[in-house]
């Protein structure tokens, strides 16, 4: 009889325990079906939920040449997951006054056109400066100082008036990145190196360079008609996607986001929550807005804030749930043609 009440007894309180943790094959099942659908040669995935980091697995191999099995400390590009990164450091500088949302362009840049005057750094966070996706002297494989290539697209008109629509920039994200530079008086990737990553613990992250020894680094690929070849390695630093990272410097990352060490609360609300409707539709046909550095939508009923990263040879996916304490980052080095679809695969596993 004892037996008997001891075995209903732990059966309720198992029925009582919430399931934080998704199951480990599932998650394997899920990722390795993708990877062989997509033709991803490795993929990094770390999952938090509640608050709680209960997933980091990498599959396949981030060199090919030498058959160097994905790690935890495989660093791969991440594209434009650095916007919000960038975004993250400029709000730093509003939050002690040295910046301020509404400070015009021509604050930092006084021999900028008179069509350049109204631009505000509110407009180039969320892409509504009216400025062209890409300065006209950028190329992939020169190394050139951002004030050059700021400074060529002076001549360019714009798309349309400063604030009436949305239009994804890159070269907003060149021109905060400047800012930064100009504010802190170091160049852009030493404060980013210093003052963002290192602060927070995130000591395998840095700008993306061909010279520099990353460890661990992965290689890009690309499924070229059925024969993986080796992605294009673009010399250029560009700031809109200028990060190179591991999965476990990015789980810290958003621990750091959670506890609001890196920023308050109101100011990663107002990130998100400050925000302009883009033509995109998610998988599921919510609208996509975009605050700053971050889209926003809506996924199983819930606010999402996400971005993706798209470089040759690299994909990745910085995917929350602010809500429930909850994100699903993956980091490949393939040109993944459905990378949210992953993301949204996961939560449907880890809500399910």
């Amino acid at each position: 009889m004892k037996h008997l009440v001891l075995k209903y007894l732990v059966l309720g309180i198992a029925l009582l325990v919430p399931r934080f943790v998704p199951a480990q094959d599932a998650i394997d099942t899920t990722i390795q079906n993708q990877m062989t659908k997509q033709k991803i040669v490795s993929l990094s995935v770390g999952i938090v939920k509640n608050g709680k980091v209960v997933i980091t697995r990498s599959y396949g191999i981030a060199n090919v040449e030498h058959g160097v099995r994905a790690s935890e400390n495989t660093a791969y590009k991440l594209g434009s997951v650095s916007k919000q990164m960038v975004a993250t450091a400029i709000m730093q500088m509003v939050e002690s006054k040295r910046l301020s949302l509404q400070d015009s362009l021509h604050k930092f840049f006084n021999d900028a056109p008179r069509h350049w005057r109204q631009m505000t750094i509110r407009h180039l966070l969320n892409h509504t400066s009216g400025l062209q996706r890409e300065s006209p002297a950028f190329e992939a494989m020169l190394e050139k100082p951002d004030s050059l290539l700021i400074r060529s697209a002076y001549k360019d008109t714009l798309v349309f008036s400063t604030g009436t629509q949305w239009q994804y920039c890159n070269l907003s994200y060149f021109i905060l990145a400047d800012i930064i530079r100009q504010l802190s008086g170091q160049p852009f990737a030493v404060y980013m190196r210093e003052m963002m990553f290192k602060k927070n613990g995130l000591l395998n992250t840095q700008t993306t360079s061909v010279s520099s020894i990353i460890p661990n680094r992965a290689d890009g690929y690309v499924n070229n008609n059925g024969t993986l070849v080796n992605a294009e390695d673009y010399i250029a630093l560009r700031p809109s996607g200028a990060f190179v990272s591991t999965i476990r410097d990015m789980l810290k990352w958003e621990m750091a986001l959670q506890q609001n060490s890196i920023l308050t609360e109101n100011t990663l609300q107002q990130m998100w929550n400050d925000k302009v409707k883009t033509p995109a539709k998610s998988t599921n046909g919510e609208a996509i807005y975009y605050g700053y550095g971050w889209r926003i939508t809506r996924y199983r009923n819930k606010d999402i804030v996400f971005h993706t990263g798209v470089l040759p040879g690299f994909r990745a996916v910085f995917y929350r749930i602010p809500s429930e304490k909850t994100a699903i980052i993956i980091l490949t080095n393939s040109e993944t043609q459905d990378i949210i679809g992953i993301a949204e695969g996961l939560v449907d596993r880890i809500y399910e």
